[in-house]
């Protein structure tokens, strides 16, 4: 086993201290708490920092401490809070294999409820409870890598599972053999295929990856790993290229994946597989990442906010859409977020419509895009990627001023952009739709908010 640290996470009274403690004893390594850290650093109690200087205080306090733990091996307890300042996690994440501690709702009340910590929200104990673990749990599932139910096991328990996962690994071998030798089929190059034959005896990696057909193109693997290389995390992303999402979901219990990336045609076919969606890719009606955790699958749509964040400042009533599939969903709601009115243009107008009814947006043909005199376009179809020369709609329609998105961002001078350039329009390439989105993914599939710039620089 690797020598990482272990970090402890979860809400207070999940047995985040004595499971650390037992974790001391079973491996000999140091154990810290950090809220014992922070009162040592205060010369206070926890309550009593609290009442002197708020939760925005203690927060501030957690943040000190957490920052000068070292990264080398040992057993961390952290504040059930500390998941809420992404920094912490960033920090927490160095080096480290992060175990979430679970614990029901009653079962924490029946632990705490006579402790004089005070209280965050006002509401009565058991209200406060649900209400905050319901806010905290998708900061917990993001940054954990593994999941642990302490509602009805002794701190000893806790602790021998733990150490029995990371010792005999974080996945089931004939398993994992059996997925990456279907990848290693796939036409992903020979020194990825290299890799992942070694990965599959390396018992405490977990595996990422884009999922779709085709998604060779997709530069998010080489993204992926350099960012866990930055944060020493113990993980690989790889290309997962399948015609039936179906089929290859069902072969993933057991493999030690965490995390996808969806990509074309699978972004609406994905949804039936999964166990939750958030609302916003409810609305979308398409999942461009899936959280797995306990081999229950989450579904979350970036691509909006990859539209939505590269629009900051964008004025304009009209925006057309090209297309009808996830991307176009997904940018009819990021257009709408900004205060655009929506216009759907599809090469197959059934397309268009089907997906304005969910959204009540206008819809036609492609070749309509001149009645409607666009104050912003946004290419949401495949159209000009790879080789492929054609621009999705007549030069001539591009009108100087108008604002010109093109997602597709292989190449990244388009022929669409390069047509809107020469005619006097405002262009955004598609490298920032995926730098945003990719930014929000990875903060969803690790906890970690890692900075647009150091996406936009490898991406370069």
């Amino acid at each position: 086993m690797a020598k990482r640290r272990i970090v402890l996470i979860g809400y207070r009274g999940s047995g985040k201290s004595s499971v650390g403690m037992a974790l001391s004893r079973l491996t000999g390594q140091n154990f810290l708490d950090t809220d014992q850290l922070i009162e040592e650093a205060a010369g206070k109690k926890i309550p009593q920092i609290f009442e002197a200087e708020g939760e925005a205080g203690f927060r501030e306090l957690e943040q000190h401490v957490i920052a000068r733990i070292p990264s080398g091996a040992g057993i961390v307890s952290t504040g059930g809070g500390a998941v809420i300042h992404l920094d912490n996690v960033r920090l927490l994440r160095m080096n480290s294999i992060i175990v979430f501690l679970n614990s029901s709702p009653e079962v924490i009340y029946k632990r705490i409820h006579k402790t004089n910590r005070p209280s965050l929200t006002g509401l009565s104990p058991r209200d406060e409870i649900k209400q905050v673990l319901n806010e905290r749990m998708p900061l917990y599932r993001s940054a954990a890598d593994i999941v642990i139910d302490t509602s009805t096991t002794t701190s000893e328990e806790a602790a021998s599972l733990i150490l029995n996962i990371l010792k005999n690994g974080i996945f089931n071998k004939e398993k994992r053999i059996g997925l990456l030798s279907s990848v290693m089929k796939t036409d992903i190059p020979q020194g990825e295929k290299m890799l992942l034959k070694k990965l599959s005896g390396v018992h405490d990696i977990f595996l990422y990856g884009i999922l779709g057909y085709p998604c060779m193109h997709s530069k998010s693997p080489v993204i992926y790993n350099r960012l866990f290389a930055d944060y020493a995390m113990p993980a690989h992303y790889t290309w997962f290229e399948h015609k039936n999402p179906k089929e290859f979901f069902a072969s993933l219990p057991g493999t030690g994946v965490r995390g996808l990336s969806v990509t074309i045609p699978h972004k609406e076919t994905v949804i039936p597989f999964l166990d939750e969606v958030k609302h916003d890719a409810q609305s979308i009606g398409a999942v461009n990442t899936v959280l797995i955790q306990d081999d229950r699958k989450f579904g979350f749509n970036t691509d909006w906010k990859g539209i939505y964040r590269p629009l900051e400042g964008a004025e304009g009533d009209v925006a057309v859409i090209l297309g009808a599939g996830g991307a176009a969903a997904a940018a009819v709601y990021a257009v709408s977020m900004r205060g655009f009115t929506p216009v759907i243009l599809n090469r197959t107008p059934d397309r268009a419509k089907n997906l304005a009814r969910k959204t009540g947006a206008e819809t036609g043909a492609i070749n309509d895009i001149g009645k409607y005199r666009p104050d912003l376009l946004i290419n949401a179809t495949p159209v000009g990627m790879g080789s492929d020369p054609n621009t999705p709609v007549p030069i001539s329609s591009l009108k100087p001023g108008m604002k010109v998105f093109d997602l597709v961002y292989t190449p990244r001078d388009t022929p669409l952009l390069q047509a809107a350039l020469a005619a006097g329009c405002f262009v955004i390439p598609g490298t920032e739709m995926f730098i945003h989105q990719l930014a929000e993914q990875f903060r969803i599939l690790t906890g970690i908010d890692t900075p647009v710039l150091r996406i936009r620089e490898m991406f370069a």
